[in-house]
């Protein structure tokens, strides 16, 4: 029983403490790892949601705790990425994954949506052109493995899955110079 100035807070039971000790951020991460499926992630999400409660139950501070499911979600991200690039081919392309938001600021907490984007490299605006559809397609079938995970799609549409966040160097040169 956890009692606070004479009033029943709660109960903790053995069940409870059995949690605190099975997730840790080491097997989470091992997890993250291991994973051979989306639904495998799922579990692992569910751990990081559970890891950073129980941090905060021990009185952890807001900033660690934040950088700590950044750095979890990072993991999270690279791993369904890879999954998915099992079913994509985008052999010869020079891309890379931007995470946005609060996650590029490491500053997530337990309710963060998506905001991610891709830059790739190519010759001329001909062959953006050409790459884009593939790795939007790529980016669509991530955002929606993410959103499976419990990151929300991003009510403004900044995801790598939007054509308008799918762009070249030189387009997002473009863009913001």
């Amino acid at each position: 029983v956890v009692v606070e100035n004479g009033k029943l807070r709660g109960v903790v039971n053995e069940r409870d403490l059995f949690a605190l000790q099975r997730v840790s951020m080491r097997q989470v991460n091992q997890d993250v790892e291991d994973a051979a499926s989306v639904e495998q992630l799922r579990r692992a999400a569910d751990d990081i949601r559970r890891l950073t409660q129980n941090l905060l139950a021990q009185g952890a501070g807001a900033e660690p705790v934040t950088r700590t499911i950044a750095s979890l979600n990072d993991a999270l991200s690279r791993r369904t990425i890879d999954l998915a690039l099992a079913r994509h081919d985008l052999g010869g392309i020079a891309w890379c994954w931007l995470a946005l938001g609060s996650e590029g600021r490491n500053e997530q907490t337990f309710a963060t949506d998506q905001d991610n984007a891709i830059v790739y490299a190519s010759a001329d605006a001909a062959e953006a052109s050409q790459l884009r559809p593939r790795l939007a397609a790529f980016a669509r079938d991530v955002n929606a493995d993410l959103d499976r995970l419990g990151f929300p799609l991003c009510s403004g549409n900044v995801m790598a899955g939007n054509p308008d966040y799918c762009l070249s160097i030189e387009e997002w040169k473009a863009r913001f110079l």
